[in-house]
């Protein structure tokens, strides 16, 4: 039982998106020059007004990236029997939008742009977008993202799953599941907040 809980530990450091409220300049270093096409996305959704206000009770992201976040995040933690709680249970999606929304706005657009590029990005592979997939193609989308050619994708994939691994694994019951003993305490268990996308219709 949570077999697979034993090998994947909290995350000891972040990638370079998240590790310390970095300035745009180190973003960019680190995406390379993916970073300035991802970038010039998230340009593009925020003039033309393709970026609306979070959803409410949300601090960065919509109602339709919310729902994407929530379907990234059960692909990697579903539940039992490998994993002691699913993401949802867990209210992981929750936790990675507070945790993203203490970053500088310029991240928040990133992810914003990320959760939304890997949305669309299975369209032509797959005929549908990413919130449309069963759980399986879901997780093998997200293993091509991790093992991708292109750095772009493999720092946007390392960068959400760390905030995603991070947000699953301050729930007590995944820690003591796991025996850790301790955790991160960034954001207190009783004080966490209760996902573009083409998800508006099963296309």
């Amino acid at each position: 039982m949570y077999r697979r809980l034993m090998q994947v530990p909290p995350p000891a450091a972040p990638p370079p998106l998240l590790a310390q409220k970095p300035s745009r300049r180190t973003l960019l270093k680190a995406f390379g020059v993916g970073g300035l096409v991802l970038a010039g996305g998230a340009w593009v959704w925020r003039t033309s007004g393709l970026f609306g206000p979070p959803a409410p009770g949300r601090m960065v992201f919509d109602a339709d990236e919310f729902r994407i976040l929530e379907k990234v995040c059960e692909a990697i933690f579903p539940g039992k029997p490998d994993w002691p709680l699913s993401a949802d249970e867990a209210q992981t999606p929750a936790f990675v939008d507070t945790y993203v929304g203490n970053l500088y706005d310029d991240h928040h657009l990133l992810f914003r742009t990320l959760i939304r590029t890997l949305n669309i990005s299975t369209i032509v592979g797959y005929g549908r977008s990413f919130y449309w997939l069963g759980l399986e193609k879901r997780q093998e989308v997200l293993q091509q993202w991790r093992v991708s050619d292109l750095r772009v994708r493999r720092a946007g994939y390392q960068s959400l799953t760390f905030a995603i691994k991070l947000g699953y694994f301050e729930d007590d019951r995944v820690r003591e599941a796991a025996g850790f003993t301790s955790g991160c305490h960034s954001l207190p268990q009783q004080d966490r907040p209760q996902g573009l996308g083409l998800i508006k219709g099963n296309g």
